[in-house]
């Protein structure tokens, strides 16, 4: 039986999650990455979801940003406008290396092909 993961977020809750679990592809969470969130989304919103994704795995997190972007039937435009926001995030310390790329790929993948896609274990 594959788990479902219910999420109570606000957008804003949803948003610093989202980029939060992005900004950690490369192994390293910069200042820089912070202060962007941090511009993005209010510090309550924030500091609600750093302990959420600390302690989900990589499979929970995608689970859970894959079910928000589902029940808030989020539009193509809303992806593409996310997908932005992360792309911007990535590139915010100067460097958009090859993690970084590679996450960008497969979030792509997923959040544009989230109806006919399934993680499973």
């Amino acid at each position: 039986m594959i788990p479902t993961y219910q999420t109570y977020w606000t957008n804003d809750e949803f948003l610093a999650y989202t980029l939060l679990y992005a900004a950690h592809a490369d192994f390293i969470f910069d200042v820089e990455e912070k202060d962007m969130i941090l511009a993005k989304v209010n510090i309550k919103a924030y500091t609600n979801v750093v302990n959420e994704l600390l302690n989900d795995n990589d499979y929970k997190s995608l689970q859970k940003i894959l079910k928000y972007i589902q029940e808030h039937k989020y539009s193509k435009k809303d992806i593409d406008v996310l997908l932005h926001e992360i792309e911007l995030l990535f590139m915010c310390d100067g460097e958009y290396d090859v993690l970084e790329k590679n996450m960008m790929m497969n979030l792509t993948k997923l959040l544009k092909h989230q109806g006919d896609t399934e993680l499973s274990y």
